[in-house]
């Protein structure tokens, strides 16, 4: 327990660490009631306003570039926004390469990286028949072109795993 000073309310010295002069508890609380005061409230509510007029800017852009798509870029923007991978598969896949459970959120972050990344094969892959000069639906040749392209331009990790040997 700790014993009160009969001193209390009266002015107290203290050594100061750096000067080692003596410095005025009481000067001290002073100096630090002088100091402008940041309001952390006012700072988050700044930092909303900012967030909130980004996200409004985006969502704006965003319409200004659906509107301006074709029927058939229409139609595919369409396709891919309904779309989704199963996240009961993407969970079991997750798992029987990992070992471990996988949280919820894990599986929904990697549903959405996946679904992106097929976005850029297929889009990489339509840009592929088009310059064969091919017509109607992608074919495994164009997504296999796709592939290697991504894989030229650093789009696609090339790593290929050994067996690992039990002797040690």
């Amino acid at each position: 327990m700790r014993v009160r000073s009969k001193q209390m309310g009266k002015k107290r010295k203290e050594r100061d660490p750096v000067g080692n002069s003596d410095v005025s508890t009481e000067e001290e609380s002073l100096n630090k009631s002088k100091r402008p005061k940041f309001d952390k409230r006012d700072d988050d509510e700044r930092r909303e306003q900012s967030d909130s007029q980004d996200v409004n800017r985006s969502r704006r852009n965003m319409q200004a570039l659906v509107a301006a798509f074709s029927s058939e870029q229409n139609d595919r923007y369409e396709f891919y926004r309904r779309s989704a991978f199963p996240k009961a598969a993407i969970k079991r896949l997750m798992q029987t390469v990992s070992g471990v459970s996988v949280p919820l959120n894990s599986v929904i972050a990697m549903a959405g990286i996946t679904k992106v990344f097929v976005g850029e094969v297929v889009e990489e892959a339509l840009d592929v028949r088009d310059s064969l000069g091919d017509e109607g639906p992608v074919q495994p040749k164009h997504l296999r072109e796709a592939m290697r392209r991504l894989k030229v331009k650093g789009k696609v990790p090339t790593v290929r795993y050994e067996k690992q040997s039990n002797i040690l």
